[in-house]
């Protein structure tokens, strides 16, 4: 019989993750029980709440970076940064929420747990050091994100997007674990330390076999090519603000998780995965970002958008260095704000009984709303990688990490596929400031939680563009407590 002892390590470890569990458990109560006596308002308030909460938890426990549990678990500087991020993706997601929810005519109170649940679901997954341990993250992340991408029930597109992410999500699951069962059978283990040690002696056509299929399933989380075709039908039909949080939290999460499985238990194979993901970084970076160029939809063109920046992140891995992790660590901060921020324009645009998605609906929109036009131009030259925007301190940190170790090939497709995108890009600024309205624009009102979503975003993507060293070494300080 093995006796489990719970230490200072083990509760600590777990604290960020059970802080916002309990958060979660509490709102769902507070539902149960008084659910009709408040407005929205108050599950709002505790959520955000139960993610500041948890945020600060992550920061205070920050420097133990300890393994827990046997080693299944830690909290080092690459887990806590993975909380801190994926608090902020649901903190700014659920801003938006609030406002662009009810614009919809959706009363889904019970959005409010579950986007905690799911941001619980990337805190594991970042600070996941067994393989199982992983799985249970990736499960409890998606579990509640195929709810909410049908949260909009009277709205055929909601209820396309939350079955096929249901059922494609369930698929790539299915790999995952059989990638998982093939590790296993050829390491004896779970632990990423152990798989490590084990790989050398272990059967070499079972390790690539796993290899392949963990490639699948988690290459389905962050949107890799071939792996991304639920993104655009997903993003177009959730609600904006699920969106955002899909494309921010969900992807960082997959990828960190990924990062960290690859540059621990997996790297005495580095050589031969890194050609595998190799492939798959360019055919994401081109494919992702010649297919935005005949979308018509912006949460489409987003939706592709986003499916380039994971080829821009997976570039990253391949790397395997020290540079590239701090690199994804880095990257994932900034497209955080720039994304979540071009999100929530999207969703300020929508009025009762209309998304207004199309990207003819910006036609105009510098002269109707001058501000909102010109803070969708800093999120959009961000993601295109304009200086002085965080975006492009993001990209030129990937390209040093992959010059330095020789792959200059796929820095250079990094480089012109991002030249590609100002196409796309460009083409909602000139929309917006070289167009005039189709139609009269609709009266607006005031969304305050919506401008104070935007002000986060719109802050950090600045200010990480001009001053972006404090983040670089809060990247690299935590990518060097990666064991």
């Amino acid at each position: 019989m093995i006796e489990i002892v719970y230490g200072a390590a083990e509760w600590q470890s777990i604290a960020p993750v059970g802080t916002l569990v309990l958060f979660a458990m509490g709102i769902l109560l507070n539902e149960a029980f008084n659910g009709e006596k408040h407005d929205a308002q108050t599950p709002f308030w505790f959520s955000i709440a139960g993610l500041a909460a948890a945020s600060a938890v992550s920061i205070y426990v920050w420097e133990d970076g300890s393994s827990a549990f046997g080693g299944v678990f830690t909290n080092d500087g690459v887990a806590m940064m993975t909380n801190l991020i994926a608090c902020l993706a649901g903190g700014v997601s659920l801003a938006m929420a609030l406002s662009h929810l009810e614009d919809l005519g959706i009363k889904a109170r019970e959005v409010y747990p579950l986007v905690l649940f799911t941001v619980a679901g990337m805190m594991i997954m970042g600070g996941a050091e067994d393989l199982i341990v992983l799985f249970i993250g990736v499960e409890i992340m998606s579990i509640p994100a195929y709810v909410l991408a049908g949260l909009h029930r009277r709205d055929e597109r909601s209820s396309e997007a939350a079955l096929k992410y249901f059922i494609l999500g369930a698929l790539a699951s299915s790999f995952l674990l059989y990638g998982i069962a093939l590790i296993y059978g050829a390491t004896g283990s779970f632990s990423y330390t152990e798989i490590a040690a084990a790989l050398p002696a272990a059967d070499r056509g079972l390790v690539l076999g796993g290899i392949a299929l963990l490639i699948v399933g988690l290459g389905f989380k962050v949107g890799v090519v071939p792996f991304h075709f639920w993104a655009p039908d997903v993003y177009q039909g959730a609600p904006t603000s699920i969106t955002a949080l899909m494309a921010v939290g969900i992807k960082a999460g997959a990828a960190v998780g990924m990062a960290r499985l690859f540059l621990t238990a997996l790297a005495p194979m580095h050589a031969d995965w890194s050609i595998a993901l190799w492939v798959l970084s360019a055919a994401t970076m081109v494919v992702g970002n010649i297919t935005a160029i005949s979308q018509n939809n912006i949460k489409r063109m987003l939706a592709y958008s986003s499916v380039a920046h994971a080829g821009y992140v997976l570039a990253a891995l391949v790397a395997g260095t020290p540079r590239g992790g701090a690199a994804i660590l880095f990257y994932l901060i900034v497209y955080a704000f720039m994304n979540l921020g071009a999100f929530a324009v999207v969703a300020s645009m929508a009025v009762p009984g209309n998304r207004r998605e199309s990207i003819s609906d910006y036609a105009g929109l510098a002269e109707s709303r001058p501000i909102l036009a010109g803070v969708m131009v800093i999120f959009l030259l961000s993601l295109m990688g304009i200086p002085p925007m965080a975006g492009f301190i993001g990209k030129l940190y990937i390209i040093e990490a992959l010059v330095q170790v020789g792959y200059v090939p796929l820095a250079v497709i990094l480089i012109l596929t991002s030249v590609i995108s100002g196409y796309y890009y460009l083409r909602v600024i000139v929309e917006m400031f070289m167009r005039d309205p189709v139609t009269e624009p609709p009266a607006i009102e005031p969304k305050p939680y919506l401008v104070g979503a935007l002000l986060v975003a719109l802050i950090g993507t600045i200010y990480f563009g001009v001053f972006p060293d404090s983040a670089l070494d809060l990247a690299r300080a935590s990518f060097l407590t990666l064991r």
